[in-house]
């Protein structure tokens, strides 16, 4: 079984002929393109540009493929917004079951739509293609993709830090930069140790080492001791960077337990 993830812009040919050249495709997962008016207010928008409406184009689509008993799911991003797109494409790899052949055509959409394809296929080690028209036809041309055994740099417990702290953010139901700090009582040191099976002066240095390199940042804050103590103890929030939600939705794969 074979699925193909495609990025989409203003033309769904490039789909078509993608599943035309693949030859066995089962399955396409559109990462469709947000229409402009559904990003920008009216007057941001430059009189005279064209409105290319993804999502309507992956509707057409949807209905074809399935005529050819291909099953379609479509996700929308915003085109523009590098980390966004990078995530959920990541984040769609990850969701195929074991022995599961993903593909990904990054032909169509936004460059930065295209440009965040090609990094989650290099970093999740899928094979990915763009659609080259040539005088007698278009083909299919695979793209070369770097080892990124790098990433095991970071090591096992660092994975698993980052993974811990982005399904906290995930729980949250307002963004964390709005949130009491007893609501963050998950993202302090105690809390992360515990949740590894680990002492707080175990998983310190990785802690550190993670902010050093950008992944994780920190702050001071205060939350309430147990009983009998009471009053508030100092504490040490901590927080995925931008990067650091990249590298964790790279990690969050079930597969970790294993590594």
């Amino acid at each position: 079984m074979a699925v193909m993830i495609a990025t989409l812009g203003g033309s769904g040919d490039i789909i078509k002929l993608g599943v035309r050249l693949m030859e066995n495709v089962d399955k396409v997962l559109i990462v469709a393109g947000k229409p402009l008016y559904e990003l920008y207010p009216e007057s941001e928008i430059k009189e005279g540009t064209e409105i290319v409406n993804p999502p309507e184009k992956a509707s057409e689509l949807t209905k074809l493929l399935d005529g050819f008993g291909i099953g379609v799911e479509t996700f929308k991003v915003d085109p523009f917004n590098f980390k966004e797109c990078l995530i959920t494409i990541i984040e769609l790899i990850h969701s195929q079951p074991e022995g599961v052949e993903v593909v990904l055509n990054v032909t169509g959409g936004t460059k930065i739509l295209s440009l965040a394809a090609m990094s989650a296929a290099g970093m999740c080690r899928c094979k990915a293609f763009v659609i080259q028209e040539k005088g007698n036809g278009s083909i299919k041309l695979e793209l070369p993709m770097p080892d990124s055994g790098y990433f095991e740099k970071i090591g096992k417990q660092g994975k698993k830090i980052l993974s811990y702290l982005m399904q906290e953010e995930k729980k949250l139901k307002k963004p964390l930069e709005q949130c009491s700090d007893e609501k963050l009582k998950p993202f302090i040191t105690k809390n992360i140790a515990n949740h590894l099976g680990v002492t707080p002066q175990t998983i310190t240095p990785t802690l550190k080492a993670l902010e050093f390199s950008g992944l994780l940042s920190s702050r001071k804050g205060a939350v309430k001791r147990g009983e009998p103590a009471g009053g508030k103890s100092g504490v040490k929030i901590w927080s995925l960077t931008d990067e650091g939600k990249i590298y964790a939705a790279y990690f969050s794969k079930e597969k970790l337990r294993m590594i």
